[in-house]
């Protein structure tokens, strides 16, 4: 274990007590996330980086849901609230680099508030594009440099505090998903545009089967 992943584990286990009230001024962006990728009955999604399980306030009755993060007090805060509101959710412990579940086992995935946190994010994503069905969404939902754009000098002045304390300001998107066949949907901003919301899809290109030279993680 790095020292990144061990300071990871380490601050998201003293944050999960207060994580609710912290992340709270980011609900509004959470919920508009989940209603574009228009959730049926029937459908599965996956939670990755779950955190205290705060999307599933926002998940439709008779969707299957999992949820995997690499803290365990996060996850039993996914349980919790899942029980609340009375839904089965199969919560994990787990690395979002390496899921613990078959190709193509999911309608949608979820990465809110992850990207920007974790080591490796294009593993990540290329581990959600092998769990995705052909047909499938991912929803994305955190704080990124905007495409063409530069991070400003603010954004440059706070990441070294904002790197220990929370996430890494000065991400961009599309290099996480370049090497795997997903596709950016239309890029909606929130909170002055710091954040941004947008749906991933298999390219239509694809028929559902990767392209070559696309990343395709193994577990």
């Amino acid at each position: 274990m790095t020292a990144t992943e061990w300071w990871n584990r380490a601050r998201y286990r003293l944050y999960a007590p207060v994580y609710d009230v912290l992340a709270r001024p980011f609900e509004r962006g959470r919920r508009r996330a989940i209603k574009r990728l228009d959730l049926q009955p029937g459908d599965r999604i996956l939670l990755v980086g779950s955190g205290t399980g705060m999307d599933l306030e926002y998940v439709p009755d008779g969707v299957e849901v999992a949820a995997i993060d690499v803290t365990p007090a996060m996850v039993r805060r996914t349980e919790h609230r899942g029980e609340r509101l009375g839904l089965d959710v199969d919560a994990r412990v787990g690395d979002a680099r390496s899921l613990p579940f078959a190709d193509d086992s999911f309608d949608a995935v979820l990465l809110h508030l992850i990207l920007s946190v974790v080591p490796d994010p294009e593993d990540v994503v290329a581990e959600t594009a092998r769990v995705l069905a052909p047909d499938g969404r991912v929803s994305i939902y955190d704080k990124f440099v905007p495409e063409g754009t530069d991070p400003s000098l603010l954004r440059r002045a706070l990441n070294p505090a904002a790197r220990v304390l929370f996430a890494d300001l000065t991400r961009r998107l599309e290099p996480m998903v370049a090497g795997t066949d997903l596709e950016l949907g239309t890029r909606e901003p929130f909170l002055g545009g710091v954040y941004l919301v947008t749906v991933a899809r298999p390219g239509e290109s694809s028929g559902g089967d990767r392209p070559a030279g696309a990343r395709r993680a193994t577990i």
